[in-house]
């Protein structure tokens, strides 16, 4: 696998080509990448980038960590070591920040192996975020953050998210986004990826894990999810962890 970046006058471009097997390729496509001929294409604006030495920080990157990310994705991770890696940036400058997804339900517990960690940052802390994952983790970077003002035409990559950021650090891609929907304050029912509408409404729960605090989804909130997903072997670790702790 091939994993490079390049560049047109209006877009750059992130691309993948001589993928081996079909499991690879379902994990790209799922990714958002657009399968032309026979490579993958995820296409940015140049808007998208502050400058030349972050779009080359982006590729290098990309080049070295995507083989490697993909196959993670299918494999699973191991998220201790990366997460407590954000957890100590974060919580020592103040950013207020939430995990969701299956990562938290690791952190409580629950006997699930994530292949992502899924970050979300309160809005008016996901610059204050960036600023400390590229002064920290450059070379995990592997995606510019944005936000949806920077890549709002149809033809390019677009997160349901307001602001958006991808890293890949030691072994485990990170997902950094933020949206008002998701701030401690204002947290609604009416998501907007369409699995999620419907739910009840879910309160952030607040845990001390390795001496950090940390906000997580509410567990029955994540059940919920994974219900409407119909991802049995999920389903069936979280009946088995909540019969564990009655």
């Amino acid at each position: 696998m091939k994993c490079y970046c390049y560049e047109t006058d209006s877009a750059f471009i992130f691309c993948v080509e001589d993928v081996e097997n079909a499991q690879l390729e379902d994990v790209i496509q799922h990714m958002e990448w657009r399968k032309i001929n026979d490579k993958f294409l995820l296409s940015y604006p140049q808007s998208a980038f502050s400058d030349q030495r972050e779009k080359e920080l982006v590729s290098s990157n990309f080049s070295r960590l995507g083989r490697v990310m993909f196959e993670k994705l299918l494999s699973g991770i191991d998220w201790q070591i990366p997460l407590e890696m954000l957890a100590q940036k974060f919580n020592e400058t103040g950013i207020e920040w939430y995990i969701v997804g299956s990562a938290g339900d690791a952190l409580r517990g629950v006997n699930v192996k994530p292949f992502d960690i899924d970050i979300v940052v309160h809005t008016r802390d996901y610059y204050k975020a960036k600023d400390i994952c590229y002064l920290h983790f450059s070379d995990s970077v592997i995606a510019p953050f944005t936000g949806s003002e920077d890549i709002s035409p149809s033809k390019y990559f677009e997160n349901p998210l307001k602001y958006f950021g991808r890293m890949f650090l030691t072994g485990a891609m990170i997902e950094v986004t933020a949206d008002e929907i998701w701030d401690l304050e204002s947290r609604q029912p009416e998501h907007k990826k369409t699995v999620w509408c419907g739910y009840e409404h879910s309160e952030y729960e607040k845990i001390v894990w390795r001496g950090y605090s940390i906000y997580l989804e509410s567990l029955q909130h994540r059940y919920q999810i994974e219900i409407a997903r119909n991802r049995q072997d999920r389903i069936k670790a979280f009946e088995e962890y909540m019969n564990r702790t009655k």
